[in-house]
């Protein structure tokens, strides 16, 4: 049976996997909204048909079929939809359509819909990552500055709770980056507007990123000195990152990872004053900035797991 990749072709992270795949004699079925919306398909009885000139696919969702779900929809499908209206319910309908296929409890997933959609949430990694005694910074969220606990500092960092990314009415990109911030700032004013995550600052030596594909992790470092806060704002720091040795991080990081039922996550850590911090993870992020060599072993170890 040929594994199911939730995703689409044009995909980088993907179409590495699916080239890892056909390394090994075996040829994956992409799916995702907007394949959906542009294919003509019956789903039904459990299986799903995707009607093809060149001939049908068929896939079972049953226990004979692996997938893999990387993203259920292109990053600017159908986004710019007002809420209420009959575009944003056409959204929800497509929505619905491929959460059966990717939901669909019989198939083995790599990470399945529910905790992949869950997992995202960094109260609920934080508070896993304590349970387990892995480290991690002091966290809050408060509706009022006068509410941040004592203990978490004079200097914090604050970052979104929910997505850092949203579209403008204009249709423009924002991130929301993370930022430091004093307990006395009037950045903290606007906390009642939406929840955000409020952790103690930590003076970073490095950051790691850490990946986890079911029982194995890969730990690469970057130096943090010369960086801002979030390295991502950086470019060149995309493609700074090297291998590490520390096994006892990529421990913890199997640990936190099976603890939350993922399997794989991309979890980002930082090491002060010698103590390696878990920060959060992402349970569909990005792996092929870092280096060739842990790259290529991520993407193995996903095409591994799919053709086992």
């Amino acid at each position: 049976m040929s594994p199911l990749i939730i995703g689409s072709a044009d995909d980088e992270h993907a179409a590495a996997v699916a080239g890892a795949l056909r390394a090994r004699d075996s040829e994956p079925v992409y799916v995702d909204v907007a394949k959906l919306e542009a294919t003509a398909y019956s789903l039904s009885q459990g299986t799903l048909t995707l009607h093809q000139a060149t001939g049908d696919i068929r896939m079972m969702l049953d226990s004979s079929t692996r997938g893999w779900i990387r993203r259920l929809a292109p990053p600017h499908w159908r986004r710019s939809v007002t809420l209420g209206s009959k575009e944003a319910a056409i959204r929800g309908a497509w929505t619905a359509l491929l959460a059966a296929v990717a939901g669909a409890l019989e198939v083995a997933w790599l990470t399945p819909l529910d905790r992949l959609l869950m997992r995202e949430n960094k109260v609920l990694q934080a508070c896993a990552a304590d349970r387990l005694g892995i480290p991690t910074p002091a966290l809050a969220i408060v509706s009022d500055p006068a509410l941040i606990p004592l203990e978490l500092g004079e200097r914090l960092v604050v970052k979104p709770l929910g997505s850092a990314v949203y579209t403008e009415r204009e249709g423009g990109e924002q991130v929301v980056w993370t930022q430091e911030v004093s307990r006395d700032s009037p950045v903290l004013d606007r906390l009642a507007g939406a929840p955000f995550v409020i952790q103690s600052r930590l003076d970073a030596d490095r950051h790691l990123r850490v990946v986890t594909v079911d029982r194995q992790s890969w730990v690469c470092e970057l130096t943090a000195s010369d960086l801002p806060l979030d390295w991502r704002r950086e470019e060149r720091a995309h493609r700074s990152f090297v291998a590490a040795s520390a096994p006892m991080v990529g421990r913890d990081a199997v640990r936190l990872a099976t603890a939350l039922g993922i399997g794989y996550s991309s979890q980002d850590w930082i090491v002060a004053n010698g103590v390696a911090y878990f920060v959060d993870l992402n349970p569909a992020g990005q792996w092929l900035f870092l280096p060739n060599d842990v790259a290529c072993s991520v993407t193995n170890a996903i095409a591994s797991w799919l053709t086992p």
